[in-house]
């Protein structure tokens, strides 16, 4: 009879696979590696809107602290992009030294050194806009922090009153099934196996175009495989 009960309760089981993937820099959508992605037996969001319902005080008002990171993200985007190009002209120059390196004489080779030059006067020419932006970037950012480090204490001291007991409401929630975690791998998947019942899954991933902001997942499990992305996200602050 025993047996009878642990086959029946493997093949109740349900194998889910996660697939995470976020806007890079170059505005495309791809696969996110090193993303912990949580199946929870419960509504996180739930959860909190309940806490945040009974909370003593509102939450404070985080529109000075969205107009720094508004402010932050045009230097910080400025930079990325011109760091990002760099890159990507940086390694088409060394292949194709490396051709001019291994090329015989003739009319081809003649013609790669003068791209080589071509490629490295933009090269030098595009160092140089990347060492302002970045002179820029740590003159917005040292401002940034003075002024916002006031304004985030005050929302994380919120937080910290309106969501205690979180803990031990999950813990109660989460009695018979516990949360599984997984980290996806260079295909952005990841991988779980659930047993019966009702599952959600969460996840967080950075935001490649702001560092104040990320992608924030919980959608309720409806099927065997689940695609996180911008679409099925929300783009929230990082107060």
């Amino acid at each position: 009879m025993l047996l009878g009960t642990t086959l029946c309760a493997c093949r109740s089981e349900r194998h889910v696979a996660v697939r995470v993937s976020i806007p890079g820099i170059d505005s495309l959508e791809s696969p996110a590696a090193g993303v912990g992605v949580v199946a929870l037996p419960y509504d996180r969001d739930s959860v909190l809107a309940s806490l945040e319902a009974r909370a003593k005080r509102p939450k404070p008002d985080t529109r000075a602290l969205d107009s720094l990171f508004a402010r932050f993200r045009g230097p910080f985007v400025s930079y990325t992009a011109l760091s990002y190009a760099a890159g990507a002209l940086r390694d088409t120059l060394d292949a194709l030294r490396h051709q001019t390196d291994s090329g015989a004489p003739g009319p081809d080779q003649r013609q790669r050194v003068m791209q080589v030059r071509r490629l490295s006067d933009s090269l030098g020419a595009l160092d140089v806009r990347l060492r302002r932006a970045r002179e820029t970037l740590d003159r917005e950012r040292r401002d940034f922090v003075r002024r916002s480090d006031s304004l985030r204490a005050g929302v994380r001291h919120w937080e910290d009153s309106t969501y205690q007991g979180y803990d031990s409401i999950v813990e109660r929630l989460s009695r018979d099934r516990d949360q599984q975690t997984d980290t996806t791998d260079v295909t952005g998947w990841a991988h779980f196996t659930l047993s019966p019942g009702r599952w959600w899954i969460y996840a967080r991933a950075w935001d490649t175009s702001d560092p104040n902001a990320e992608w924030y997942w919980n959608v309720p499990l409806e099927s065997d495989t689940v695609l996180l992305s911008s679409r099925t996200g929300r783009r929230r602050p990082k107060y």
